[in-house]
C-alpha cells in the first residue's frame, strides 16, 4: 500500500532505495564492543528507529518480512553490546514497535511518509556510527 500512496514515479523510487541505503548504512558499522558509559545516544535512537520501521513497513504492505528485526540483530552482532546493554536495546526496539503500532494501526498516507521520515533518520545515524569508528 505504500507505493500506491506515492505521486509519481520518483517517489516510488525513492521509496524503493531508501530501505536499500540504510541496510548498507548498517553493514558499515565498525566492529566493536559496547558498555553502558560508551554507548552513544544514537545506537539507541537507531534501535528505535528499525523497531518503528519495522511496524510500519510491515503494515503498509513492502513484504519484507523479518528485515528490520533482523537488521538490529545483525547491529547487535556488530556492536557486541554487554548484556545489560543489549537487554537496553531491544526494549528501545520494542517500546518503538509498540508506540507505532498503536499510533499507527493501519496504512495511511501519515504512517507512510512517517516511515520514510524513520528510514532517513536511520540511514544518518547508521552513518554517523560507521564513521565515528568507535572502539576502533
Amino acid at each position: 500500500m505504500a507505493q500506491e500512496l506515492c505521486g509519481n514515479g520518483t517517489e516510488r523510487r525513492r521509496r524503493r532505495l531508501l530501505p536499500l541505503a540504510l541496510a548498507a548504512a548498517l553493514a558499515a558499522l565498525p566492529f566493536f564492543t559496547i558498555r553502558a558509559e560508551a554507548m552513544p545516544a544514537s545506537v539507541t535512537q537507531l534501535a528505535e528507529v528499525l523497531g518503528g520501521i519495522h511496524h510500519l513497513r510491515t503494515l503498509c504492505g513492502t513484504n519484507e518480512g523479518q528485515l528490520w528485526r533482523n537488521k538490529m540483530i545483525e547491529m547487535m552482532g556488530t556492536l557486541r553490546p554487554a548484556e545489560a546493554e543489549k537487554q537496553a536495546l531491544i526494549k528501545h526496539f520494542n517500546d518503538a514497535y509498540y508506540r507505532y503500532r498503536n499510533a499507527y494501526p493501519n496504512c495511511t498516507p501519515t504512517a507512510a511518509n512517517q516511515a520514510d521520515r524513520l528510514m532517513r533518520d536511520g540511514h544518518r545515524l547508521a552513518e554517523e556510527l560507521a564513521a565515528s569508528g568507535l572502539g576502533r
